[in-house]
């Protein structure tokens, strides 16, 4: 005899509108987490545990646990499974800023993870919001940080890179250490000036899925434009979104005589 199938398949993606599977499943686990369920130092159930309990695919719990880890639940070890770390992960990145040197420190404390990369021509909103032409062409890299303590996702960044600067675009994320380091090495010395224009706005999906939040979260989103010493006033551009709760910017500001 055949074995009865679930209404739903596993494979089908979830139905638009609807919060996916795996954010189910984590939401469930953070709330037995912070009840007490699973203390600080307790191991989770495995991924085929997970999958017997709530009936998913082992993708989804593994999804489900990527994203208590980018939250900073847990932290996933090798022949260990994934032990948490904390009931009620508050942690912020914080940045006290009275220079530009101030303003790059948080990218030099995080690890960069590159998610992908192509070569785009501004279009008029982009253009607008990068200060640049239209039809300008740049090199796009999106990416994301992660806390090396925890492994938790702290934002999600696209850098707009001009052309010159190709050679580096493979060494993102290689190591540790902020993009700009990377662009001073070979093109034009020492970021020397920082525009920055900050708003708020809501997650899309596919950046909220990587973050492990909610589609529509609130987040604060900050554009930069970075300019080099020597550079005839050529400039980089990072486009970055900080989920709520996860970055705290704080600057002084002296009034002008």
């Amino acid at each position: 005899m055949n074995p009865v199938r679930r209404p739903r398949s596993r494979a089908q993606p979830a139905t638009p509108g609807r919060t996916p599977r795996y954010v189910e499943v984590a939401d469930t686990l953070a709330q037995s987490i912070a009840g007490g369920d699973y203390p600080v130092g307790a191991t989770l159930p495995s991924e085929m545990e997970l999958c017997g309990r709530f009936g998913v695919s082992r993708f989804t719990a593994r999804a489900a646990l990527a994203s208590l880890q980018r939250q900073g639940f847990l932290t996933r070890r090798p022949r260990v499974g994934s032990v948490v770390v904390a009931r009620d992960p508050q942690a912020k990145y914080s940045v006290l800023a009275h220079s530009t040197a101030d303003l790059l420190r948080f990218s030099a404390a995080t690890d960069i993870h590159p998610v992908k990369s192509g070569d785009v021509k501004a279009d008029a909103a982009l253009a607008g919001e990068l200060g640049c032409a239209v039809g300008e062409p740049w090199i796009r890299v999106s990416t994301y940080r992660t806390t090396p303590e925890t492994g938790r996702a702290a934002s999600w960044t696209d850098f707009y890179l001009r052309p010159e600067h190709r050679d580096i675009v493979a060494r993102i994320g290689t190591r540790r250490g902020p993009v700009h380091a990377l662009i001073e090495q070979g093109h034009g010395g020492p970021v020397q000036r920082v525009e920055q224009q900050i708003e708020a706005c809501v997650l899309p999906a596919r950046i909220a899925r990587v973050l492990g939040v909610r589609a529509g979260s609130p987040a604060l989103r900050a554009v930069y434009r970075l300019f080099c010493k020597g550079d005839g006033g050529r400039f980089y551009a990072a486009v970055s979104l900080y989920p709520a709760g996860r970055f705290h910017l704080a600057q002084t500001l002296t009034r002008e005589s």
